[in-house]
């Protein structure tokens, strides 16, 4: 696991940065644009949180998919984007809100 994450890990990403046709920025947004989500609140928030920091997320449920919620997809969406902050469900300091179009 340590060779994985010292070796090979930075070794893939530098291959995905070099071998994409996708700018960093498209790169880090690219799952959220399948889900269709609006980047611009996750960046926003993003920019306020520190590592370890803990945050709570604030969406309405949305419409109902073939197995989960859209707020459900945005909630698992925000603890991969917002890493390494901490998502948490009890009242937190920061509050990201996020609403559907």
């Amino acid at each position: 696991m340590i060779v994985g994450a010292v070796e090979v890990l930075p070794r893939v990403e530098r291959n995905i940065a070099r071998d994409s046709k996708l700018t960093a920025a498209e790169r880090s947004h690219a799952a959220g644009d399948r889900l269709h989500l609006d980047p611009r609140p996750f960046d926003a928030f993003a920019a306020r949180l520190s590592p370890r920091a803990r945050y709570r997320v604030d969406v309405p449920p949305g419409a109902q998919g073939p197995f989960i919620t859209r707020g459900a997809v945005v909630r698992a969406y925000s603890a991969f984007y917002f890493l390494p902050a901490i998502q948490v469900t009890k009242p937190a300091p920061l509050v990201f809100h996020y609403r559907f179009r």
